[in-house]
């Protein structure tokens, strides 16, 4: 994961990976969030799997 950023107004995390892919997640609880940004240096093999439970979609 190269970076993350969440709009709390519309609970949308959007995450570019090192492959160069963008994913917009949506629904996504503060509260995961904070988990995400907590769990350096590996976030997503923390939350990912709970992560990918949403709705989402691939930007690039």
């Amino acid at each position: 994961m190269n970076g993350a950023s969440y709009d709390a107004v519309h609970r949308v995390l959007t995450i570019e990976f090192e492959s160069g892919s963008v994913y917009q997640y949506f629904d996504i609880e503060p509260e995961l969030y904070a988990e995400l940004e907590a769990a350096q240096p590996h976030p997503w093999r923390v939350v990912g799997a709970r992560v990918k439970e949403h709705r989402y979609r691939r930007l690039r």
